[in-house]
């Protein structure tokens, strides 16, 4: 009698294909972060990309149909959008000035994580590299609309007057945004500073900003 020979299944190209998936894709990822990083997002070649890696260019092409799709990719892997998308839920319980400063801290801790990849983003941007611009103007559009989204249940509790929701949220984040900009250049915070102290010199820096915004918002015109 015949024994039947158990054997392993075989897997199908397309079962190899989504278990390596997610993998591959997060080497090209990585890859992709440190050359952009090194060499600038307009130098760095889907070549250059697919070498460090150890990858070819057509599993890269796999991915991501172009380098601004891969940077569009990295943006979310970053977690801005996620974030902005949490901080258009926050309801207005604390008061306006504590609930701007806890935004703050969890900006700068955020953008000091991400340094320099945001390094890139601005650099690039200054440059004049449509992508890098691409990307700069939706991560800061999307922060807009959160905050005033937020400032809006502030002005509906007559927190603030009316048509300032829009303009804070404008002035908060230009503030954040340029004490983290002076942050990357070591003016007013130490290019020895570590992670922590960087952060605590900033969040300190915005809070105080931001009591006098809220200050001034609410000071009767007359």
């Amino acid at each position: 009698m015949l024994r039947r020979r158990h054997t392993a299944p075989r897997l199908t190209e397309n079962a190899k294909r989504t278990r390596r998936g997610p993998r591959t894709r997060q080497q090209i990822l990585d890859a992709s972060l440190r050359l952009f990083s090194e060499r600038g997002f307009a130098r760095a070649t889907v070549r250059d990309i697919a070498r460090q890696a150890g990858i070819t260019d057509a599993a890269i092409y796999y991915h991501f149909g172009s380098k601004r799709e891969l940077l569009e990719a990295l943006v979310e892997e970053r977690g801005f959008v996620s974030s902005l998308q949490n901080l258009e839920r926050v309801t207005a319980d604390l008061p306006l000035d504590e609930m701007l400063i806890w935004m703050a801290r969890g900006a700068v801790e955020m953008m000091d994580e991400n340094r320099e990849f945001l390094r890139l983003i601005i650099m690039e941007g200054l440059g004049g590299d449509d992508a890098a611009l691409e990307q700069y103007r939706r991560l800061i559009d999307l922060w807009e609309s959160a905050l005033t989204t937020v400032l809006d249940r502030y002005h509906d509790r007559g927190a603030i007057p009316v048509d300032a929701p829009a303009a804070i949220s404008r002035q908060v984040i230009y503030l954040i945004l340029m004490a983290f900009v002076e942050s990357l250049l070591g003016r007013h915070v130490s290019p020895d500073a570590d992670a922590a102290e960087r952060r605590d010199a900033l969040s300190a820096f915005a809070g105080e900003a931001l009591r006098r915004i809220v200050n001034g918002a609410n000071r009767d015109p007359r």
